[in-house]
């Protein structure tokens, strides 16, 4: 038995300190020395060691560029391929902590990291943007009201919010989170009396519907063209950045410097982005809901005589609150689509001096709406994307959004092939089942359903294990019955 003071020493006696390493799989170094440091003795022998942090970021390879998505990890610009970032020789193992404190300290701060340390949650966003055509009577934007079977629970995206200024009103058409609340989230329910076209000078607005992505392109092919400009599938880690960028860099030279000896140097080659860009960041809650901060973007721009870009863009950032599984509705980035269109007499329109009179050009102007959906689903493990179900959920979300394209693209033309094909074998035609087939793979390699059909096909034509046994044994014994057969 010890008294107190004995305790007290041999408990404190810096012969029992001992070294301990953690290794870390998903929380950073950094961030678990701050959480464990509280839980070391006050001993001054007590320390903790970690590793350097790791790179973040992945560097582009555009080169220079300027009026990027923004965010944190840098969407746009960066070095190129080959930039220092691509190598080196930082540390390449994972995050690891060496602690030196007496046991009971060092179990402590285990079964801390224990918690700490487990795989963060993921969310899975699929985004399709539209491009719809604006008809006359259309000049706010597609209202909403003409299409049937679309449930739509918004608010406006003010002009405090596009132009980035800071929102005072205190309403709920100012604030898209208090608007969605005030609203009551409940399927079915209309969003206002004129669905997007309604209020806000700018034309944008904020949306969610809990319907399917299919049923919602299907009733705007309803009120105008329609064409699907992109269907990105995302898988981004809570918390972390990810983005969308459909359009083309536009090259520029930065300025000219002229020296003292009168020698001119030009500036280098830097780029901006342009076309429809979307940057979003998932929060995942605990209730089922996530919390995504959005910012979608479409701008188009020009040099003018000086080699200076012009840029036009329509832009706004939000945070809105979406249930797993819902699709947010982003609408009213107009855009103006200039074509012109050359018409001319044959050989005639190509003759030198008198050409131009057999020739003419004219430009037409088309009003486009830029349409974003972003559909979310929360994935807890990765195994949930393998399990057949859920692989097949996500398949009918992404084939749902091209189904509705027109009867001239490829995916429609090879749907039309594999129907055919399908017809086909169902009537007993093999040959005519196997042509259909070859063209539906030709337009669209990866059509799994056309690939099994292929497969099944095959494999009722092949023989069978025993019946080429048989076939063997059968040749076989004809070639020994075969008196010239021992001549060969």
């Amino acid at each position: 038995v010890y008294t107190k003071e004995e305790y007290k020493k041999i408990k404190e006696d810096p012969e029992r300190m001992v070294y301990n390493v953690f290794t870390l799989y998903y929380i950073t170094a950094a961030e678990a020395q701050n959480l464990i440091t509280p839980l070391l003795s006050g001993s001054t022998d007590a320390k903790i060691q970690v590793t350097s942090p790791a790179e973040r970021g992945i560097s582009g390879g555009a080169g220079s560029s300027s009026g990027g998505a923004g965010g944190s990890s840098g969407a746009a610009g960066g070095s190129g391929m080959g930039s220092s970032a691509g190598g080196g020789d930082t540390l390449a193992l994972h995050d690891t902590i060496v602690v030196y404190d007496y046991p009971e300290n060092i179990e402590a701060v285990r079964e801390l990291l224990d918690v700490l340390d487990v795989r963060p949650k993921q969310v899975l966003i699929e985004a399709t943007i539209l491009s719809a055509l604006m008809n006359e009577g259309m000049e706010l934007g597609v209202d909403w009201n003409l299409a049937a079977g679309v449930g739509l629970t918004g608010v406006a995206a003010t002009e405090d919010i596009v132009s980035g200024g800071s929102i005072s009103r205190g309403t709920a058409s100012t604030s898209p989170i208090a608007g969605l609340k005030d609203a009551g989230i409940t399927k079915g329910s209309p969003a206002e009396t004129s669905g997007f076209a309604s209020q806000g000078g700018n034309g944008l607005r904020l949306g969610i519907t809990t319907g399917d992505v299919r049923v919602f392109i299907t009733a705007l092919e309803q009120i105008t063209d329609t064409t699907v400009l992109a269907n990105p599938k995302i898988l981004t880690v809570n918390k972390q950045e990810g983005s969308v960028l459909i359009g083309r860099n536009l090259g520029y030279r930065s300025s000219t410097t002229i020296s003292s000896a009168g020698v001119a140097s030009e500036g280098e080659v830097q780029f901006l982005q342009t076309g429809t860009q979307l940057v979003f960041r998932p929060y995942i809650g605990n209730d089922g809901y996530i919390r995504m901060e959005i910012r979608p973007k479409d701008s188009s721009a020009e040099l003018n005589a000086d080699g200076v870009p012009t840029e036009q863009t329509v832009e706004m950032k939000t945070n809105v609150i979406v249930k797993d599984g819902e699709t947010i509705v982003i609408g009213g980035l107009f855009r103006n689509v200039i074509t012109t269109t050359r018409n001319q007499v044959p050989l005639l329109g190509d003759l030198p001096f008198v050409g131009g009179l057999f020739r003419g050009t004219s430009d037409a102007t088309q009003r486009e709406e830029v349409i974003v959906l972003l559909t979310t689903r929360i994935v807890d493990h990765p195994g949930e994307l393998e399990n057949k179900e859920s692989a097949e959920d996500v398949r009918r979300r992404t084939e749902g959004a091209k189904d509705e394209l027109q009867s001239i693209s490829r995916t429609k033309m090879a749907e039309q092939a594999y129907s055919q094909a399908a017809k086909c074998y169902i009537e007993g035609d093999i040959e005519g089942a196997r042509k259909q087939l070859q063209i539906s793979l030709k337009l669209r390699p990866a059509y799994t359903e056309a690939l099994r059909l292929k497969d099944r096909i095959d494999a009722d034509e092949a023989p069978t294990e025993a019946e080429k046994n048989e076939g063997m044994v059968i040749e076989s014994a004809a070639t020994n019955d075969d008196p010239e057969w021992s001549k060969k």
